[in-house]
């Protein structure tokens, strides 16, 4: 095996860890691709509506991170309390809940 395949995971774990969480003021999500995919990775309240979309890009096999800075989509400070981070990548998606204290 090559170091570049022991490198790359087998299967796509995409909503692998999220920390620090509870999180103030920003959080980060790691998520891990067997191949390049398309990405989507959106923030949603617990009534289920869109926040924010951090991502919607191609992205190559490997480990890889985004970031919430706490903000929605018009910048503004969101509101302590459950969000949840979804990811799309690979025909899979997971979520992960997140909780925002101020």
């Amino acid at each position: 095996m090559t170091a570049v395949e022991e490198t790359v995971p087998r299967a796509s774990s995409l909503a692998l860890r999220a920390y620090p969480n509870p999180f103030n003021p920003s959080v980060t999500l790691v998520y891990s691709l067997a191949e390049p995919s398309q990405v989507r990775i959106g923030i949603y309240d617990a009534a289920g509506r869109l926040v924010r979309a951090l991502l919607d890009e191609r992205r190559e096999a490997g480990d890889h991170r985004a970031f919430w800075n706490g903000r929605d989509a018009a910048g503004k400070p969101a509101a302590a309390g459950v969000y949840f981070a979804r990811i799309e990548a690979s025909g899979r998606a997971e979520s992960r809940k997140l909780v925002l204290v101020r």
